[in-house]
């Protein structure tokens, strides 16, 4: 009797015990989001103009998104909601601290972001954020608001139209996906592509942003041309696009046969090159003198309309010189001849020009002195070389500074003589010259 009283209170025992513990249990899950019952924290009130329904008791309050307490409690006074964070554990808040109400989650699920400010401005203690400094909640409805009825109608019909677009082909957004990683892989290579310096995707951007600017304006022409194109395109595919597939497989051996006719055609293109080369300076003359030709033409109508009655005029001295020049054929050998006999005196005296007319203009001067009326009277030097003749040329004359062979040109008006014997002035034995 005995052992089973021991049984039983050791049963009861063990049975109050497992009781406290699941109390315990009880007691910390109801107090789990709340904290360890006893722990210390940290009050602080925020004001928002729009706290938004979704903020719930409970939800995360974060510091740069790492939970430090939770919402105790959501109040309304004075036209503005009073949001209570619960910080844990002693956390020093300062008055130019900030709260904002945030998204978790795209299920509009919130949480408090709190930055609790710095020393230098002293510490917050029972004051309430205003909401100057707190920002509000932003919900997706409110997104939503800026959309007139009809464009949210036609929103919600595009997604209930994607949506059964896609439940209708389950098995291409299969095959998307199961595809997608490779296809990731050639996107993660073309961006590698883009990203080096030799594709230079600037420039690139640029030109297409300037094509797109000379584009601009241009819209009914690209509609015509895209117009045109369908109605080229439609043309190939004519006949199951079999007079295409001709051409095509005709198309090598057709280039080859070109390729061999445009360098046969190199040779006469070349030939041709250098014909235009040889003409250009004469076509180039012939454009410059086609003004002058024109007027030659337009102003000979009237001297060209003379030329028959001239003609008419002289044909008898014509017929007359006709037989002049028949009697005088036999006297042109000797014309000729007496010609070229004449050239090597003509050649030497061609050099005495100047001298030979001043020959004559000094002969008119000379025979030009008048001695008395009517009477006229020549005046006449004699040189004589007898020093130089009597030494052989090695003492000069000293009463001759003359050459009698003068060079040709100026030499002869140049040479004078310079002796104090002279007694006839330079200028009178030149003819006053």
């Amino acid at each position: 009797m005995a052992a089973v009283s021991r049984s039983t209170t050791r049963s009861f025992v063990v049975g109050i015990g497992g009781l406290v513990v699941l109390v315990l249990i009880l007691l910390f899950g109801v107090t789990a989001s709340s904290g360890l019952p006893g722990a210390p924290t940290t009050m602080v009130q925020a004001a928002f103009t729009n706290v938004g329904a979704p903020l719930q008791v409970g939800d995360d309050v974060r510091e740069n998104s790492s939970r430090i307490g939770r919402v105790s409690a959501l109040s309304y006074a004075n036209g503005e909601g009073i949001v209570t964070l619960q910080l844990d554990g002693h956390v020093p808040v300062y008055s130019d601290a900030r709260a904002a109400i945030w998204d978790q989650s795209a299920l509009a699920k919130k949480f408090v972001e709190i930055d609790v400010g710095h020393p230098s401005a002293g510490l917050l203690g029972t004051q309430v954020l205003p909401p100057s400094r707190d920002v509000n909640s932003a919900d997706l409805d409110q997104l939503l608001d800026v959309l007139d009825p009809p464009t949210r109608n036609a929103l919600a019909s595009t997604l209930r139209q994607v949506g059964d677009g896609v439940a209708g082909h389950s098995q291409d957004v299969h095959d998307l996906l199961e595809h997608l990683p490779a296809t990731l892989t050639d996107v993660g290579g073309i961006s590698t592509e883009l990203s080096n310096q030799d594709t230079n995707l600037p420039a690139l951007l640029s030109s297409a942003d300037q094509l797109a600017g000379a584009l601009n304006g241009h819209e009914q022409q690209l509609s015509s041309l895209v117009q045109q194109l369908a109605t080229t395109v439609r043309a190939l595919s004519v006949d199951g696009g079999q007079p295409l597939g001709n051409t095509l497989r005709d198309l090598p051996s057709t280039l080859t046969d070109a390729r061999t006719s445009f360098t046969a055609l190199n040779q006469p293109l070349d030939d041709v090159r250098s014909a235009l080369l040889a003409i250009q300076p004469g076509a180039g003359s012939l454009g410059q003198a086609t003004p002058d030709l024109r007027g030659v033409l337009t102003e000979g109508i009237t001297p060209l309309n003379k030329v028959p009655g001239v003609a008419t005029a002289a044909q008898p001295a014509v017929t007359d010189l006709t037989t002049t020049l028949a009697d005088a054929r036999p006297l042109a050998p000797e014309v000729s001849a007496g010609l070229t006999e004449a050239a090597l005196p003509v050649s030497v005296l061609a050099e005495y020009t100047n001298q030979v007319v001043s020959f004559f203009e000094r002969v008119e001067s000379m025979v030009s002195t008048s001695v008395s009326p009517g009477v006229h009277g020549a005046r006449v030097g004699v040189a004589a070389d007898a020093i130089a003749q009597a030494t052989g040329g090695v003492l000069p004359d000293v009463l001759q500074g003359q050459d009698a062979y003068p060079a040709p040109g100026s030499q002869a008006d140049s040479d004078r003589t310079v002796s104090p014997l002279n007694l006839v002035p330079p200028t009178l034995l030149s003819g006053g010259k």
